[in-house]
């Protein structure tokens, strides 16, 4: 009998869920007559993936996946004990979907009915490749089956001894001079007026509250003459360097704005002399030490805003950055599973909220401007970053930790991460039940790169020379970015079944990029016999801001065999069919176009030859003259 034509009734197998010792929930499995009906089924409405949810917030990681949106995938084509494969695993999502399909959530129950398809619920098992060192570290602590309790035990300790150990550096005076805490606080660039040379401070001149704004053009408070802010140089000063034993230049920056409360009273006031006095004798009692951790710069880095910043002290306000190292040094005084736990949870906040890489935005009719993390995929510093209070950040992002272990600790499937290329895998052939994987970008986003703000702190960086992009600071063209990617999808080809499935997620906005997919992808002797698009619920940074990007994410179900022959289409033909389709909709998002031309062009087997911003330019120009 086949194997997707297998039926099956099996037992109750532990699909029985116990909280408090009262049964929540109990499945009763039947393995699908037919695979492709489902799957037929599944990829025929988009596959909403959302920002939300307890495991995908625990940590950020660029161009993550919703583990819950995966883990629909993997139930309609898996049978409870398959083992599913990711060979870029990123944050580690393919895993947690694959425990989760035992004990479904809302979320996972919702999208099945919404998308009429009968999943087998059960456990499955995964294997996760992935050379990331932070992403690897993540995913291995969130999976390690801490319990709920036992973490929850050591955050409580964790927090009540750091708080003992570097509470101190946030304490703050309110506005009527009572002792409160820092909630954060806006540190301000000093730009240099071209006319007299004065020194202007950003915040005062260029930043203004209720409503709260950015001016790109100001008045010079020293010789009245009206400056372009882009035209104003920023600051120097020499500083001396207390790791790296050697005076070196910097931005100079000055302590703006004060955010604290005192008790259940929230304030804000305008930074003064003592608040500074209050830091220096902060440095004085606890100066900066440990070894200086040099960055590794690479497609990322700029002159502007990165100026003076060297190693990776220098991301981060020195208060901020002794209290890291006093915590770290703290979290790893506690036994191994909780130690590295506590790491994670330091980690998770660290690059988004600790770094000079936090700011403020302004949003259309606020008294004040918002306070926002770093932007994601990127090393982005801005002219007035923030410095948050570190501890009140992780009590915070505890509460989540704490849900997704509970979520996880009585999942009985096993997960295997191996830190290392996929371009070797160590599985034996056709052993693999499915495949859900999302490669690199591209040039999309260099993550070894973005993620050696955390990494540092682990003592080990990421490989590089393993890493599958496009970058001009490791002298990666498309050309070698296909034959490495084609490398992986021909160990992806060996230890899959044969009758069974990859679906693979792909993003990007160049035609030459999409080339050397499909050129990977027929390398490997893989044909694709479905699409679909993964519909994220909020864009990432890069792609709201981006002129050319792509709204949604191709989603590709291939299964082994000869590629598809080239159609008698040119992709162009295929445009205009997909305008014409379209035309009298005027709410079809001429973004996700472009996924819906890729697509179509990969199914048929037809050349690329477009880039994102050409096939909007083109629909635009027939969209107006169909009307």
């Amino acid at each position: 009998m086949s194997e997707r034509g297998r039926i099956s009734l099996l037992a109750f197998i532990g699909c029985i869920r116990y909280n408090n010792n009262k049964i929540i929930t109990a499945v009763l499995h039947v393995q699908r007559i037919d695979i492709m009906q489902d799957l037929k089924l599944l990829y025929s409405k988009p596959l909403q993936s959302s920002r939300s949810g307890v495991l995908y917030n625990t940590f950020p990681y660029p161009t993550k996946i919703s583990p819950e949106a995966i883990a629909v995938y993997i139930a309609c084509s898996t049978n409870p004990g398959d083992t599913v494969l990711d060979a870029f695993a990123g944050s580690g999502s393919t895993g947690m979907a694959a425990l989760l399909c035992e004990h479904p959530t809302e979320q996972m129950l919702h999208a099945t009915k919404r998308l009429g398809v009968r999943p087998v619920w059960g456990a499955r098992n995964a294997t996760l490749y992935e050379i990331g060192t932070y992403a690897s570290f993540a995913t291995k602590t969130l999976l390690n089956r801490l319990s709920e309790r036992d973490y929850q035990t050591a955050v409580d300790r964790f927090i009540s001894r750091a708080s003992e150990l570097v509470g101190a550096a946030y304490a703050a005076a309110g506005p009527d001079g009572q002792t409160g805490i820092l909630r954060y606080a806006i540190w301000s660039e000093l730009l240099s007026c071209p006319g007299c040379g004065g020194e202007v401070p950003y915040f005062d001149y260029a930043m203004s509250r209720d409503p709260a704004a950015f001016h790109k053009r100001i008045i010079c408070p020293h010789c009245r003459q009206a400056c372009q802010v882009d035209d104003m140089p920023f600051v120097t000063e020499d500083h001396w360097d207390t790791l790296l034993h050697r005076t070196i230049q910097r931005k100079k920056r000055v302590l703006s704005w004060i955010y604290g409360a005192t008790g259940d009273k929230k304030w804000d006031r305008r930074a003064t002399g003592e608040d500074m006095q209050s830091l220096q004798d902060f440095y004085a009692r606890t100066p900066m030490e440990g070894p200086a951790k040099e960055i590794q710069w690479g497609d990322l880095h700029r002159a502007g805003y990165h100026y003076g910043i060297t190693h990776l002290h220098h991301f981060y306000t020195d208060r901020n950055y002794i209290v890291m190292s006093k915590l770290w040094q703290l979290a790893g005084s506690f036994p191994d599973r909780q130690a590295d736990a506590l790491k994670l949870l330091l980690l998770s906040y660290n690059a988004t909220h600790c770094t000079l890489m936090t700011r403020v935005v302004a949003k259309k009719n606020t008294h004040d401007f918002v306070l926002t993390g770093a932007q994601s995929g990127v090393l982005y510093i801005s002219k007035a970053p923030v410095e948050k209070n570190i501890l009140l950040g992780l009590q915070r992002k505890a509460k989540l930790f704490a849900k997704a272990y509970g979520l996880l600790e009585a999942c009985t499937g096993t997960v295997t991460i191996h830190n290392t290329t996929s371009a070797h895998m160590a599985e034996p052939d056709n052993s693999v039940d499915f495949v859900f994987t999302d490669p690199p970008f591209g040039d999309f986003i260099p993550y070894a790169e973005v993620n050696q703000i955390n990494e540092l702190w682990l003592s080990r960086t990421t490989d590089r020379s393993m890493e599958v992009i496009i970058s001009d600071s490791q002298h990666r063209d498309v050309f070698a970015y296909q034959e490495m990617l084609a490398q992986v999808f021909q160990e992806v080809y060996r230890v899959l079944k044969p009758t069974r499935y990859a679906s693979v997620v792909f993003h990007a906005a160049k035609a030459a990029v999409w080339k050397a997919f499909k050129g990977a992808v027929n390398a490997a002797n893989f044909q694709i016999v479905l699409t679909n698009i993964l519909d994220k619920t909020q864009s990432s940074f890069k792609q709201v801001v981006s002129e050319g990007s792509v709204q949604c994410d191709p989603l590709f179900l291939l299964q082994k065999g000869a590629a598809a022959q080239c159609c008698s289409l040119n992709d162009r033909d295929i445009l205009n069919q997909l305008i014409q389709k379209n035309t009298s909709d005027p709410s079809f998002d001429m973004r996700r176009c472009y996924s819906l031309y890729v697509n179509t062009c990969l199914e048929l087997g037809a050349v690329i030859s477009m880039d994102a911003k050409q096939v909007y330019d083109y629909f635009q120009a027939q969209r107006g003259s169909l009307a």
